[in-house]
């Protein structure tokens, strides 16, 4: 629909149930085409609340600690002797911190196919650095008579070929094949798409005058000195905020009429709300992440917040530690050493229910003195001072121990 006023020509979008329906793919490849609506990863993280998922996961998971154990007889220990326990912990590479890296990581790891990098090894074979390599300069082939996976690298000087040992790769998500992967934003192209397109709509709806506060309309045409006039003398008269709520006084005639508003296209734009939830529901991410807080509240948000951590994070954990295992450590080091991101600081509650499990956990002597300190971030305590000792609570004693535990003549003094 168009219209004219003060010599402008605005245009008003048809209606959202234009839009193709969420079940007709090839209607909304051809819809998102025709409106520049490519959906790929780099128009994805252009959609907000797509953003802020995966950075939110990337962040969380860049964040965590992230050490190399090594098994022996008296429990793990932290192999800070090992080659890649500071490239994991710190500096992957000299150019990129830990937390640079494992960022960059995910982002790739959860708007493609799967996420790698490239491993540089010295003269003697031991690996001295890794580098992310983005996945959109990547190709993943495979040795049809061997079976040995290989990868096609684009590099600013052309091609590079890496073969296994010289890469690591975390594969996206693996449905019906098991060794090829789906790129998670082709899956979800119909949310994203829409999301896009309902961004599009809003932002036409409101750039092309379908806000519009009212009209005036005059008895006969005006000539170009009496337009302009009036146009001057109404913005002068009624237009910013010290001039809200004024009387108007209208001659000849003239009628101002309030605008109103398509129900329609007011719907439209109240479903980017369920957009926001759709989009977290893809990344397996809880709204209030993305500043979704209709259905927050003070009591339940630890309680998401947990969630977060068992639903999103740990899976997550579990799948960087297992491709540490797969791709940075040789044979013989699998059977000694594993790679652990720590994720109990996400789980703690407040500073009360931190309080009690605390206490419990060293009455009932499984935790000691400095086991605790150290979840708290706090120095251990001094030797000599008893802070590795466990220690139980001494009222707690087996019932066929009362007789003898009992001071003496108690026995006797009962009976009497």
């Amino acid at each position: 629909m168009k219209f004219k006023l003060f010599g402008r020509t605005f245009e008003i979008r048809n209606s959202i149930e234009s839009l193709p329906g969420l079940g007709n793919e090839q209607a909304w490849r051809d819809y998102l085409t025709l409106k520049g609506y490519a959906v790929t990863a780099k128009t994805a993280v252009k959609v907000a609340a797509v953003i802020r998922c995966v950075d939110v996961v990337a962040k969380t998971m860049a964040s965590l600690p992230l050490h190399l154990y090594k098994q022996s007889e008296d429990g793990r220990v932290k192999a800070e002797r090992h080659r890649i326990y500071k490239l994991l912990l710190r500096l992957p590479n000299p150019e990129t911190t830990a937390y640079e890296f494992w960022h960059m990581y995910i982002f790739n790891l959860m708007l493609t196919h799967g996420a790698y990098a490239r491993i540089k090894r010295d003269q003697n074979g031991f690996i001295e650095s890794i580098w992310n390599i983005p996945t959109a300069n990547v190709k993943p082939y495979r040795n049809a008579r061997t079976g040995e996976r290989y990868i096609e690298v684009i590099t600013p000087d052309g091609k590079e070929i890496l073969y296994d040992g010289y890469f690591m790769y975390t594969p996206g998500l693996r449905v019906f094949d098991a060794n090829s992967s789906e790129d998670p934003i082709a899956i979800a192209a119909d949310v994203l798409g829409l999301s896009m397109a309902l961004h599009g709509y809003a932002k036409d709806y409101f750039e092309n005058g379908a806000n519009l506060g009212g009209v005036l309309e005059v008895a006969e045409s005006l000539s170009d000195a009496a337009y302009e006039k009036l146009q001057e003398s109404w913005h002068k008269a009624y237009q910013g905020i010290t001039n809200q709520h004024k009387t108007a006084i209208l001659e000849g005639g003239t009628k101002y009429v309030q605008a109103g508003r398509n129900p329609e296209e007011s719907q439209a734009l109240e479903s980017r709300k369920f957009e926001v939830i759709e989009v977290c529901r893809m990344f397996g991410v809880p709204p209030h992440k993305v500043f979704e807080l209709e259905r927050s509240t003070n009591n339940n948000i630890e309680h998401q917040n947990i969630e977060y951590v068992q639903e999103s994070i740990a899976p997550m954990a579990v799948r960087l530690e297992q491709t540490i295992y797969k791709d940075l450590l040789t044979a013989p080091e699998q059977a000694r050493f594993f790679a652990k991101f720590n994720v109990n600081a996400l789980l703690r509650g407040d500073i009360n229910a931190r309080t009690a499990y605390y206490h419990n956990a060293r009455n009932d002597g499984w935790m000691n003195a400095n086991d605790i300190r150290a979840l708290e971030d706090m120095n251990p305590l001094p030797p000599g001072q008893g802070g590795d000792v466990y220690a139980i609570n001494g009222n707690m004693i087996p019932l066929s121990s009362v007789p003898q535990n009992l001071p003496k003549g108690a026995i006797n003094n009962a009976k009497q």
